[in-house]
């Protein structure tokens, strides 16, 4: 498979405290590759990197070829990356429909389009369809899950980062939301997935990385991964550690 994203040996911190030091990791065109790791991994903290929310102290991050490290994030979501943070960030007092709208700002599309990429999320997510005059934070947390991943859809993304989608939801609604992660998948959408879920996350991942304290400590096909034992001392390291 093709590489679209490559990480390349990146530490990253904030102020004077480090957090990620020499991790290096690939996604391949097409895959789902889940990120998986305790509480204070850095999981959250190598999205906010490749988004370009935090610039890397050292290494490369290369996306289609080109390297983003300290690009400014529109130049990140402009190139074709989007970044679904942890908690649902959306603009609350603003309708389904004007969620999505805000969704594709500063994107350079003919109105044609605008409305097949409506169609596409809807059919996707179909609630949001019914909900669509309805304001977000009157949505139920799955609602409003599905929509800040919508929201990201809207400008059809080369590369979707998902932290923590199925936070705070139940049982059945994630199992909407992965579903949908497959269906992207199968589409040609490349997904980069943290998780805490983890057995979830490695069932409908092609690829796997384990971060422990800010380092990579493991990585393989997600089938293998989740057989492993690395997954697990992953979790009980970083307990000790604390």
């Amino acid at each position: 498979m093709t590489a679209l994203l490559q990480v390349e040996a990146i530490d990253v911190g904030y102020g004077h405290v480090g957090v990620l030091e020499n991790v290096s990791l690939t996604v391949d065109q097409g895959s789902i590759v889940a990120l998986v790791g305790s509480n204070g991994a850095g999981k959250s903290t190598l999205l906010r990197a490749i988004s370009g929310l935090l610039r890397p102290r050292r290494g490369r991050i290369v996306f289609a070829g080109t390297d983003l490290a300290g690009a400014p994030p529109n130049r990140v979501v402009d190139a074709g990356i989007l970044h679904v943070a942890e908690g649902r960030r959306l603009f609350r007092q603003q309708s389904v429909d004007d969620n999505l709208e805000l969704g594709l700002y500063g994107a350079r599309i003919a109105r044609s389009n605008v409305a097949a990429r409506y169609a596409r999320v809807f059919e996707l997510f179909p609630v949001l369809a019914e909900r669509r005059r309805s304001r977000a934070g009157v949505l139920s947390g799955g609602q409003q899950q599905m929509l800040a991943i919508a929201q990201a859809l809207m400008r059809e993304p080369r590369l979707l980062m998902l932290d923590e989608p199925s936070l705070g939801l139940a049982p059945i609604i994630v199992d909407q939301v992965l579903e949908v992660l497959l269906r992207l998948r199968d589409g040609g959408t490349t997904i980069l997935l943290v998780e805490q879920m983890v057995e979830r996350a490695l069932e409908i991942a092609d690829f796997g990385f384990v971060l422990q304290n800010g380092r990579l400590i493991g990585q393989g096909p997600a089938a293998e991964l989740a057989r492993s034992d690395i997954v697990t001392s992953a979790y009980v390291g970083a307990k000790q550690h604390n």
